[in-house]
């Protein structure tokens, strides 16, 4: 039988209280070809949602995910918690679906109520059912789906490591990598928070490259960076701005490729490994 479970804020035992038995929250499809393994360089295509696969066996899965769930486990929620819900979690057939609550999420209004009266109804105590939850957790298959990393890290504390971003120090190390001259005085303190992601995701990727491939590497950015200065001498490209920086980075990431009809030049906005 399909429930429905409230989180409430700054509780922990019991944390969770049961709203309501016998309704189906959320009706939705997942469709498996949809589903990309979260990458935090990867933009989603409008149909598109991120998996977290082995999700029980990540640190930041609730222990309750990791257990039968049983409706007689959960205490009916008191009336003076029903302002303090920080996510809804509908336990149903085949998913266990999460939708945060946020202020926005009350309905603090009131409204106009169409059939054979027409009546003004109070929206005092109400929030308001997404057509599609936050996340939605798929036991058999063990992997946690969403759209959206930001808005799930409340309810999963500790996600949001996924969401790679170098420190000072560590965009300061990639920096000073000999393959690289600072010039017009950019220095790591001028570096955008866009590109610390894309420095964590190149100091894993270059990390991975033998002498020669990191040779390789240094020709193929050469070849499709036209707008970054390079001394093919002392082997080292002259970064002076986030713009030159960002494509240095896009060329270790391998994000350029030619068409196989007209020879052009692109740059593929998001990555998807295949295979």
């Amino acid at each position: 039988m399909d429930y429905l479970i409230a989180k409430i804020k700054r509780m922990s035992n019991p944390a969770h209280y049961k709203v309501l038995s016998g309704h189906t929250t959320f009706q939705f499809e997942v469709d498996d070809y949809s589903l990309v393994e979260y990458s935090p360089d990867h933009n989603l295509d409008e149909d598109g949602l991120f998996k977290i696969s082995d999700f029980t066996e990540k640190g930041y899965c609730l222990d309750f995910l990791k257990q039968d769930l049983v409706s007689t486990s959960f205490n009916e929620i008191p009336a003076d918690k029903y302002k303090k819900v920080s996510y809804l979690c509908a336990i149903q057939e085949s998913a266990i679906c999460f939708q945060k609550v946020t202020p926005s999420t009350y309905l603090n209004r009131s409204l106009l109520k169409f059939g054979e009266n027409v009546t003004i109804e109070n929206s005092d105590n109400k929030i308001l059912i997404n057509p599609f939850p936050d996340a939605v957790f798929i036991p058999s298959q063990n992997i946690l789906v969403f759209r959206n990393l930001g808005t799930i890290s409340s309810i999963f504390k500790g996600v949001d490591a996924l969401y790679k971003e170098a420190t000072h120090e560590e965009v300061n190390s990639f920096l000073n990598e000999p393959f690289i001259a600072l010039s017009d005085g950019y220095d790591a303190s001028r570096v955008s928070k866009p590109n610390r992601k894309r420095v964590a995701l190149a100091i894993e990727s270059f990390a991975g490259l033998e002498g020669e491939e990191k040779t390789q590497i240094m020709d193929y950015i050469h070849e499709y960076c036209e707008n970054i200065s390079y001394d093919e001498g002392e082997k080292k490209f002259s970064i002076s701005n986030d713009e030159e920086l960002k494509f240095l980075l896009y060329g270790i990431e391998q994000r350029f490729y030619t068409t196989i009809l007209g020879d052009e030049k692109r740059l593929a906005n998001s990555v998807q490994t295949l295979g």
